[in-house]
């Protein structure tokens, strides 16, 4: 029964979110049409190939992709190197990832404080967790639907321009899925905890932003690359030529996703213990 009201609670914002994923996947697979037809017409011109990236152009359509869809957030890079900042936060798929995390996280137990029907979930026969698992399952099945929502509409962008190894834009997701999990469970354990959607927003928007401006505020402020190189190592997914291009980021995909699961086991602790 709560199952389908969380679903009735959250269905119009998720529909909508994957409209807008799907229409920043079309608009992304225009430009590689006209990213491929650029390309092809320098390819054609005698003395002029060779200031393509490579000669095998129809690989590098595919890794073009990659870069609208997930690649590019860099600390060093894009805040040190202010040079590069256009270039190294490129991905639409971060900025999805932390749109729908921290919405969906916030508004799913949220919706019980604005109701004020939180009292009334916690005394229920049922297993107080179950609340938890329900919400959880709810909000990361949209988000998983909503990324591949992003990813998705390329593939036939890619098939039209023949580029090579389409398939591997399907490798962005992972990442995308684990991290858009912590959020989540960042955004919905902050809610649950100051009992407001709007406090957990302003807290979990406040937690990213230390972890995303305080280790270069250190570096330049105490020249400490410590954090610094720390917050690099878990960005490395989202790197420009990251995997597939490199090798699978194995360490930093495991500690989103046990920083996913952390949060979880947090959230279900505290409403065990939570008086009415």
């Amino acid at each position: 029964m709560y199952l389908w009201k969380a679903w009735h609670d959250c269905r119009a914002r998720v529909v909508l979110y994957i409209v807008v994923a799907l229409s920043i996947g079309v608009l992304c697979g225009l430009d590689i049409i006209t990213w491929a037809n650029y390309n092809t017409i320098w390819m054609a011109v005698p003395g002029l190939h060779r200031l393509v990236q490579s000669n095998d152009f129809r690989m590098d359509i595919t890794f073009h992709a990659l870069h609208w869809t997930v690649a590019g957030w860099s600390l060093t890079s894009a805040f040190i190197s202010g040079v590069d900042f256009d270039w190294e936060v490129g991905g639409f798929g971060m900025t999805l990832v932390l749109l729908t995390g921290l919405i969906l996280g916030s508004t799913g137990v949220g919706r019980e404080y604005g109701a004020d029907t939180m009292s009334f979930v916690l005394t229920r026969p049922c297993a107080r967790r179950n609340f938890i698992l329900t919400d959880w399952l709810v909000g990361l099945t949209a988000m998983v639907i909503i990324l591949s929502g992003l990813v998705l509409p390329l593939l036939p962008f890619l098939a039209a321009v023949h580029a090579k190894g389409s398939g591997n834009v399907l490798a962005a997701l992972p990442a995308l899925w684990v991290m858009g999990a912590a959020i989540y469970g960042l955004s919905h354990f902050t809610t649950l905890v100051t009992g407001s959607a709007s406090k957990g927003m302003i807290l979990s928007v406040a937690t990213f932003l230390t972890y995303f401006f305080l280790p270069t505020a250190l570096h330049e402020w105490w020249h400490s690359d410590a954090l610094l190189r720390a917050a690099e190592w878990t960005l490395a997914p989202f790197k420009y030529g990251a995997w597939p291009l490199s090798a699978f980021e194995w360490g930093a995909t495991t500690f989103w996703l046990a920083l996913a699961a952390g949060f979880l086991g947090a959230s279900l602790a505290w409403i065990k213990f939570r008086e009415v």
